[in-house]
């Protein structure tokens, strides 16, 4: 998976910023040695100072490589220059089984270990978030324990905070191969007999299949669960989005003069949840209110937000999800959807009447996306126009107008995406041409 320019590093920015507003002057990270811990274990290192880290390796004694995974842990901490703890015991699986009874010994070491007041990271992602889930349904149980793992919460003496949870685990893997990082593989992960194993290799795939996307409608149940309505905001969630939601997911900036800070915050909130997007801490929602909403029209401003950015188009707001960068465009096709990373999917699609057609007979078909300085007469026009003004016309959104799918015939404009078709390209009256479908779900590849 690739991103658009600056996902890491601004991911790395609010990271550092969080844990900075935690408090805390030392940081504990749980480290198995795999790759989610080693990525978390790199950043805090990176945010912090290594001499402000100290990394807890619990050996359960299951694998047999356990002994050698903790020397691992070892070795990399001394190359990081950061402190490790490395405990290690016996786990006696009980009525709950092996897993529950692992990570009971996992946070009674934690207990033991950590100062009063400390703050230890810990590595669950989304897809941890998800697999939960599941298992807690499996296991039946109610509203309560269906709830999210929470990203900041106390135990006993000390507070837990799961920087990772608004990253999937192909993020992880993506993130920890830009910083060339090596992990520990544990075998156990493989074992079918484990609940979460069974899970995770043969059931969520099919989800994926049948559902794509799936996480995320997860994630908003789990939200609508953790966040239930309250009666404390003073902006109901019927209110806030009545003649704000675009069709599109926008919300619109409209008729917000005689809302007070609080109510818009709430807006915000009521906004991010009804379009299935994680709904982040008061702080961050007040950056999106000082500099997304409160910017000029004209301007384009954006502030992260779990695997996208809130970003602003004219009047309105949107979450945007990170974008692949732009691939080779597919062979120009009739027959079917071509997928093209960055873009979409595209074809030509045979028409004979009721729509303006692009000529059937023009040699050297291709795709291209926008670079600069095009011109194109659309049919109807007077005159030729730059490209960059007739999308921005169009009301193509910023983020997308370098992702717009162009057709040509060698090296003339024929169409651009679904918009229009160049004057001197049309079918004649009568005559059967084509038209460009473009369906821009742009998403991660």
């Amino acid at each position: 998976m690739s991103y658009s320019s600056g996902w890491y590093d601004a991911f790395f920015h609010d990271f550092k910023a969080d844990l900075s507003r935690l408090g805390s002057t030392h940081f504990f990270v749980g480290y198995s040695g795999g790759l989610d811990s080693r990525l978390l274990l790199e950043l805090a290192c990176r945010a912090v100072g290594p001499e402000n880290v100290t990394a807890i390796h619990v050996n359960h004694g299951i694998s047999v490589s356990a002994d050698d995974w903790a020397e691992q842990c070892q070795q990399v901490c001394s190359a990081l220059a950061c402190e490790i703890k490395v405990c290690a015991g016996e786990v006696v699986p009980e009525g709950s089984g092996l897993e529950a009874a692992a990570r009971e010994f996992r946070y009674q070491q934690f207990r033991e270990l950590l100062p009063e007041n400390a703050v230890l990271l810990l590595a669950h992602h989304l897809d941890d978030q998800v697999e939960t889930f599941f298992l807690r349904l499996m296991r039946g149980a109610g509203p309560h324990g269906l709830k999210a793992m929470a990203s900041l919460a106390s135990r006993d003496h000390y507070r837990l905070y799961r920087p990772l949870l608004s990253l999937s685990k192909q993020q992880l893997i993506d993130y920890a191969n830009e910083l060339k990082l090596t992990w520990i593989d544990d075998e156990s992960n493989a074992d079918l007999s484990l609940d979460r194993n069974y899970l995770r290799h043969q059931v969520l795939p099919r989800f994926e299949e049948r559902w794509p996307g799936y996480r995320e409608r997860v994630q908003n149940v789990i939200r609508l669960l953790d966040e239930p309505e309250s009666s404390a905001n003073p902006v109901s969630v019927d209110e806030a989005l009545q003649h704000r939601l675009s069709f599109d997911d926008g919300l619109k900036l409209v008729q917000l003069d005689d809302f007070s800070d609080d109510q818009i915050l709430s807006l915000l909130h009521a906004w991010l949840t009804a379009i299935g997007q994680q709904v982040p801490s008061r702080d961050r929602l007040q950056a999106i209110y000082n500099h997304v909403i409160k910017a000029r029209p004209d301007a384009t401003p954006e502030v992260r937000l779990g695997n996208g950015a809130i970003r602003r188009h004219g009047p309105a707001i949107y979450w945007v999800k990170d974008m692949a960068e732009v691939g080779a465009p597919p062979l120009v096709s009739d027959q079917q959807l071509q997928p093209w990373a960055g873009v979409g999917e595209v074809r030509l699609v045979e028409v004979s009447r009721g729509t303006e057609r692009i000529r059937a007979d023009l040699p050297d078909l291709h795709w291209r996306t926008r670079t600069e300085g095009e011109t194109v007469k659309p049919i109807g026009r007077s005159k030729s126009r730059d490209l960059k003004r007739l999308l921005q016309e169009y009301r193509v959104k910023p983020w997308l107008r370098y992702r717009v799918p162009i057709l040509y015939s060698g090296d003339h404009l024929v169409a651009v995406g679904d918009l229009f078709i160049a004057e001197e390209f049309q079918a004649a009256v009568g005559e059967t041409g084509y038209r460009v479908i473009w369906q821009n779900n742009v998403i991660p590849d």
